[in-house]
């Protein structure tokens, strides 16, 4: 197992709940990665877009924000991980749209997503398919909401689905 990878959703976590403009984010105190800026730049984790939109740019429409359509490129070779990972990464963002005002929004989208995680979970548990899926899965969720107005509409959706109840999907949810 990859512990850079192992180790992105803390580090994740952690940005989004921090300051973004630190004043010592270009100061290295020694030879290790100590700021995301090195982190990134080292490749120990993912460059993402930390901005304040709360949908982030998607420059060819395809319902993914950019940096995490960069992450999928680079960490997926075969084309059956990379249209899961793509599947569960657009259930991810149609969070962030979601009217959490309406129950019937709310509901669709998380049926999205229970679709996507049971994709992805019979694409990657496939032996010998070199990831497992509850990391694929975490850490596609991690780099989604990356910032702190993310994490919150995220957190916020969960509650909107509290006391809720759905069935896993049937046969392949794969599109």
């Amino acid at each position: 197992m990859n512990k850079g990878l192992f180790c992105l959703p803390l580090v994740l976590a952690l940005v989004a709940c921090s300051n973004d403009e630190s004043s010592d984010a270009d100061t290295p105190t020694d030879d290790n990665p100590t700021t995301v800026q090195e982190l990134e730049n080292s490749g120990a984790i993912p460059k993402l877009a930390r901005g304040s939109d709360l949908e982030g740019a998607d420059v060819d429409n395809n319902g993914i924000r950019d940096d995490v359509d960069d992450y999928i490129s680079n960490h997926f070779s075969e084309s059956s991980h990379i249209s899961a990972a793509n599947q569960a990464a657009r259930a991810n963002q149609a969070v962030l749209n979601t009217d959490l005002l309406s129950s019937t929004a709310v509901r669709q989208t998380n049926q999205k997503i229970s679709r996507a995680t049971a994709c992805i979970y019979e694409v990657f548990e496939v032996p010998g398919s070199g990831s497992e899926p509850a990391e694929v899965s975490r850490d596609l969720e991690a780099i989604t909401f990356n910032t702190a107005s993310r994490l919150k509409k995220y957190m916020e959706f969960n509650k909107a689905l509290d006391g809720a109840s759905w069935s896993l999907p049937e046969g392949s949810s794969c599109e």
